[in-house]
Parts: structure tokens; sequence; C-alpha cells
């Protein structure tokens, strides 16, 4: 009787961490943003929440995305890596392309960088050039 509770023990385990999952795997994914934090020239304010706005980028299966900000939007294809780190484990990153330099939030033209954080946030913004990092949490 005991082995057998002993495995049970350790299925129950091995499955309750199926959901510590990147999200990378189950499309169409929407992102809705959950705050912003400076850390630039202007001082570290902290995590600056946001719970009222239609700021969200939407990843398609076939490698297109749809950013919307208010009432503008625009649409480009994104490609994922994953990467695996000795320190930190795995991070993916997202490359965002857009067909014109509309709506970007980067430091470079036409492109945008993000990666899913150790939190599960989709993280992005210009932050390299002094502007605000932006977080976005996963609507499930």
């Amino acid at each position: 009787m005991k082995p057998s509770i002993f495995f049970l023990l350790l299925a129950l385990f091995a499955f309750s961490c199926q959901d510590d999952q990147e999200p990378i795997d189950h499309f169409p994914q929407t992102w809705k943003i959950a705050g912003w934090q400076n850390s630039g020239f202007g001082g570290d304010l902290g995590f600056q929440p946001i719970t009222d706005s239609t700021y969200t980028y939407l990843f398609k299966k076939d490698g297109t995305f749809l950013k919307t900000v208010g009432d503008e939007s625009i649409a480009g294809t994104y490609k994922t890596e994953v990467l695996n780190y000795e320190v930190g484990g795995k991070r993916t990153n997202y490359t965002l392309f857009f067909p014109e330099d509309k709506l970007r939030n980067s430091c470079s033209a036409n492109v945008e960088g993000m990666y899913i954080d150790e939190n599960k946030l989709l993280v992005g913004g210009s932050a390299a050039c002094d502007g605000p990092t932006n977080f976005f949490s996963l609507v499930r």
C-alpha cells in the first residue's frame, strides 16, 4: 500500500507543475498592459500599475500580430526564439516587425523586442533609450 501512495503523490506533483509552461504554445495570445516602470535619468519610480487601458497585443499562430493602443491599431509579423540559460532557465523572446513606423515602442525603427519574464509577463518598451519598460499580462 505504501508504494502505491508514494507513486500517487509523485504523479500528483509531476502533473501539478504542468501549468508552469510558458504560453508560447497557445494561440491566439492576447496580452494587455499591466503597468510600466521608468528607470532612466528620471530615477526609478517603481512599478506603476495600469488597469484601464486598451493597449494590447494579439499574437496569432500564423506569425502575425495586431497591436492596439486606444483607437489605433497596426498589424505586422513576429518571430519567437526560446533561449536556455544556465542561470535563470528558459526565456522566450518575441521580435515584432512593423510595416510602417507607427505605434512602435522601442529604440529601433520598425522593430520591437519583447520577452516573457520569470513572472510570466510580456516585457518590452524603450528602456534602452531612457523610455519606460512596459509589462503585459496574458488575457485568459
